[in-house]
């Protein structure tokens, strides 16, 4: 996938969901009544959150799916990258039950050895598995139960963005969010004005754009290698 291509796929998924969120804003603006458009509005920030949090888990598979596609080796990848492409490596390494061949019999409950003896053999293949080419796997991305301002913190942690770059960003994510769980919720029945819902669309859309602009310029510049020099 190159650069123009990976732009365009995100483009296009910011486009769909920016003119549902319009799409639905336009019949708000044909209701008579105030107190009507404030209740229809409470239905807009939940479609508005959707789309946000839709967006964001697209935009970061997508780059994950970029990244994977560009086959490189793991000894040239950024060290987030590599992490994640050798979970499942970790994992059998912290909780696997593998025995080692020499001591099976005379030493088959030694859990610190058998724990040693995986390590020994990791050392010993860590040059192979440096070579494997760049896999992350399903389910790295993960927007968990609700995108908020950490979980998106996390999931650019995980694939070896800046995880702080929405920081000015945050409070807006979080009032969005937390609006829309009082709506869901039950826990408020108030409508949403005019004012509010304009401030909540503006963010999201904002935070959306400018994911779409870094995401494309961390694969333009190649952000999963590591750095010259390393």
């Amino acid at each position: 996938m190159n650069v123009s291509v990976f732009r365009s796929q995100l483009e296009e998924e910011l486009a769909w969901r920016t003119e549902e969120i319009l799409f639905f804003q336009n019949q708000c603006a044909n209701i008579d009544k105030q107190d009507q458009q404030e209740k229809f509005r409470r239905a807009l920030v939940l479609l508005l959150y959707s789309n946000f949090e839709g967006f964001c888990a697209f935009a970061l598979q997508l780059y994950v799916i970029a990244i994977n596609q560009e086959e490189v080796e793991c000894s040239k990848a950024n060290y987030a990258i590599v992490a994640a492409s050798l979970h499942n490596v970790f994992v059998t390494l912290r909780t696997g039950n593998k025995k080692a061949e020499e001591f099976k019999t005379t030493a088959p409950d030694d859990s610190k050895l058998h724990l040693f003896s995986r390590d020994r053999e990791f050392v010993e293949k860590a040059y192979d598995i440096l070579k494997r080419k760049v896999k992350i796997p399903e389910g790295t991305v993960n927007t968990e139960s609700n995108l908020n301002s950490i979980v998106l913190r996390k999931n650019l942690y995980r694939l070896g963005l800046p995880h702080e770059q929405f920081q000015s960003m945050e409070p807006d994510i979080e009032k969005l969010l937390g609006l829309r769980n009082k709506i869901a919720h039950g826990e408020t029945k108030q409508g949403v004005s005019a004012l509010l819902y304009e401030e909540l669309r503006s963010s999201a859309l904002h935070v959306m754009s400018e994911i779409t602009t870094e995401l494309t310029k961390a694969f333009s510049e190649k952000k999963y290698l590591l750095p010259m020099g390393n």
